[in-house]
């Protein structure tokens, strides 16, 4: 074979190559936009299960803030029973040690003096 045969075989075989080349990514171009079609309609599909698990997430929120404020309320009320309460001590053991200091029979400067033992700890007659 001559030398122009060898080159019209060679030039063929490249054509040949490119052409099976430009095939081959065209149908993997397809593949992979089939693909992507693929997964946009899946993505479609579960968006409204997105939109479910964020309407689910915002009333959990509100949940927790509902509980938050109802537990902040409860610990207000709480803490003024116990002011209210300490309070009423106060006064209660006030009345007591007024009381013991009227009460001759009380000895209210002793170490030991408890007002909340109602005078039983009388001086000694």
């Amino acid at each position: 074979m001559s030398t122009i045969g060898w080159i019209i075989i060679a030039v063929i075989v490249v054509v040949v190559l490119l052409a099976v080349a430009m095939w081959w990514r065209s149908r993997h171009r397809q593949q992979l936009s089939a693909r992507a079609d693929e997964l946009r309609v899946e993505a479609r599909s579960h968006s409204s299960e997105i939109g479910a698990n964020r309407d689910e997430a915002r009333e959990a929120k509100l949940r927790a803030e509902h509980a938050r404020l109802e537990a902040e309320r409860a610990q207000r009320k709480a803490d003024e029973a116990s002011t209210a309460l300490a309070q009423e001590e106060a006064v209660h053991e006030d009345k007591l040690r007024e009381a013991d200091r009227l009460d001759p029979a009380v000895d209210h400067r002793a170490d030991d003096y408890d007002p909340t033992l109602g005078g039983s700890h009388r001086a000694e007659e």
